[in-house]
């Protein structure tokens, strides 16, 4: 249960493991997943992982598990959210599944971009994410438009975006082979998969390009936010 009095909608973004310029860990959010919820009238709330570790320094395999009572709280925090964004990055770790999980079972509604489109696809299927290996580079930095995007008909990217082809920008080295429970909602030109979706829920949608950097210049970022907004 919502525990904050506002009238906004409350966005929850995973933390993310992050260094500041004294070489001093911290966890942080990226500064336009911060920025694109306000853009939407939205209250952006970081979620923190409930455990005393040093993410940034520690290797994934010397985390422990959360115990009940570190999940009890991780569910506290995601049960004050009207919706949550999976953000990007470079590695996930057991929190971030676990706030997915317990989003999607609350039925509270997701966007997960890149990284976090790849969260939800490894939650649904045992097959890793893996290089890319076409002639597009996917990797471009601070680039408007990298190539086109060939939107699935009857899903709702297509309910969402109305159209069969948009350009987007990119900036992943990896990619989702397959998805199992999950409907594929987008492929690249190369042949990738670029968006899915999950059935039966509000909205539970992940994306491998990144819509937050293009709010100030591309209408169908808009309109995958303005929906997303408008579910939660």
């Amino acid at each position: 249960m919502k525990t904050i009095n506002t009238t906004k909608k409350i966005i929850g973004v995973p933390g993310r493991p992050a260094v500041d310029d004294e070489n001093d860990s911290l966890v942080a959010i990226y500064e336009e997943v911060r920025t694109s919820i306000i853009k939407k009238n939205c209250i952006p709330l970081m979620i923190t992982p409930p455990i005393n570790v040093d993410y940034l320094n520690t290797k994934r395999s010397d985390i422990a598990l959360l115990n009940d009572n570190e999940i009890e709280t991780l569910k506290t925090m995601v049960d004050m959210c009207d919706g949550i964004i999976l953000p990007g990055g470079y590695r996930w770790y057991e929190y971030d599944e676990l706030i997915a999980a317990y989003a999607i079972e609350k039925d509270i509604p997701v966007l997960g971009i890149c990284m976090g489109m790849q969260l939800l696809a490894n939650m649904d299927t045992d097959i890793p994410v893996i290089l890319n290996d076409t002639n597009i580079e996917h990797r471009q930095l601070n680039v408007k438009y990298v190539h086109n995007v060939d939107i699935v008909e009857s899903t709702t990217l297509h309910n969402i975006l109305n159209t069969k082809t948009i350009s987007v920008n990119s900036k992943h080295r990896y990619h989702v082979k397959e998805v199992k429970n999950f409907i594929v909602s987008a492929y690249s030109e190369d042949g990738f998969i670029e968006g899915i979706e999950l059935p039966n829920r509000k909205f539970v949608v992940g994306v491998q390009w990144h819509p937050e950097k293009m709010l100030d210049y591309d209408l169908n970022a808009n309109k995958i936010f303005d929906y997303f907004i408008d579910k939660c």
